[in-house]
């Protein structure tokens, strides 16, 4: 599936450079100090991984590109970043289009799967998995890239939703909600049921209902635990796979056969990294599963890289949590969404490094926007 999707990528790599040059003379570097460091780093860190991989990777001519992996990333996050700090993109009406086509597409693709599949097959030309059969992948491939992008898409419903408090927001939130859910992933599922909590805890006025809200979770984990027999035989009677994904997600995630394989691609990450270089990584990890950031991380950029990138995140939360305090009212739903993102990118980016990926890369900037948008007003 990777091979059949380098013409995306080029596409996406290809869209982002003329975005950039469209505007590249209004960019204000400054707006991303971050993210220019950040990119600056993994790429040094790549070129000397690279280096420590020669001895078991044959690299030829054709892996420039997988070399030079961070100054592309860096073309397409400056740019979407740019775009969507100067663009009204979540107001527009494509906004609106892109989520209820999608929702149509996704029951489609869910309820009649035997008229849909081979036509899904078809356009992004992967093999028969019957596993993702009742699953909501819709324009991306895999469950988690679904889940990722409508995760992020609800994201920006709430920003509609706090400014404007139309229906029709309202209902492109519960949308973008349900998509999550049909995409069956267990990262996306358990990330949207986080930022919902969050998003209703920051947002709820007066404190009893507050006090309320605060110890639901707990309620809840009583709940589940004291009646865990008839919620597990609940959930798995019904035969509908987005609840049985549930009953794993909540009483059996040792029999998640994804989760399982994450972990041992970590394993497989991290002694591979002690073998070449456990400072700067084992190469580029060509032919290698590295789904997750953890994996990714530590194989490319050893753990050198993996520690910068906690620090990254760190002070990248800690800056969105500044702008949310110090923020005024018609900033506040912008820094809130893009604070809930941040946190729980640890979870989304548990199933796949979403955050690397040239088409998921394409909305993670879109979201790293939301942090210096409400500044493009005193442009």
């Amino acid at each position: 599936m990777r091979d059949s999707q380098i013409h995306v990528n080029v596409i996406t790599l290809v869209g982002s450079a003329v975005i950039m040059v469209l505007c590249c003379r209004k960019v204000k570097l400054s707006f991303f100090v971050l993210l220019i460091v950040y990119f600056f780093v993994l790429q040094i860190l790549l070129f000397l991984s690279s280096y420590f991989g020669l001895s078991h990777e044959d690299l030829r001519m054709s892996d420039i590109l997988s070399i030079l992996r961070p100054v592309l990333l860096f073309i397409i996050y400056l740019s979407m970043a740019e775009a969507s700090r100067r663009w009204n993109l979540i107001n527009s009406n494509l906004f609106i289009v892109i989520i209820v086509i999608s929702f149509f597409y996704a029951i489609v693709e869910v309820f009649f799967t035997h008229y849909s599949f081979d036509v899904i097959t078809f356009l992004y030309k992967r093999e028969y998995r019957p596993e993702l059969f009742f699953t909501a992948t819709t324009f991306f491939g895999t469950t988690y890239y679904s889940g990722y992008v409508f995760y992020c898409l609800y994201l920006l419903s709430f920003v509609r939703v706090y400014s404007q408090k139309k229906a029709v927001d309202k209902l492109l939130m519960l949308l973008t909600f349900i998509l999550v859910v049909l995409s069956l992933s267990k990262a996306m599922i358990a990330a949207l049921l986080v930022a919902t909590y969050l998003l209703y805890l920051i947002t709820l006025r007066g404190l009893l209902i507050k006090m309320v809200v605060v110890f639901l979770p707990f309620m809840m984990i009583a709940g589940l635990i004291l009646y865990e027999r008839n919620i597990s035989t609940f959930l798995m009677g019904t035969g509908i796979p987005a609840l049985k994904s549930l009953n794993v997600l909540l009483y059996n995630t040792q029999s998640s056969g994804t989760l399982n394989v994450r972990i041992e691609q970590i394993v497989h990450a991290f002694e591979s990294a002690q073998m070449f270089s456990p400072v700067f990584g084992a190469g580029l990890g060509k032919g290698v599963s590295l789904e997750s950031l953890p994996a990714s991380f530590l194989y490319r950029y050893g753990l050198l890289g993996l520690f910068f990138s906690l620090f990254i995140y760190i002070s990248l939360l800690l800056v969105s949590l500044y702008k949310l305090i110090r923020c005024g009212k018609e900033r506040y739903p912008f820094y809130l969404a893009f604070f809930v993102w941040v946190f729980t990118l640890p979870i989304t980016q548990f199933s796949g490094v979403m955050i690397e990926q040239s088409k998921m890369a394409f909305f993670s900037a879109i979201m790293l926007g939301l942090l210096v948008k409400p500044r493009c007003e005193n442009d």
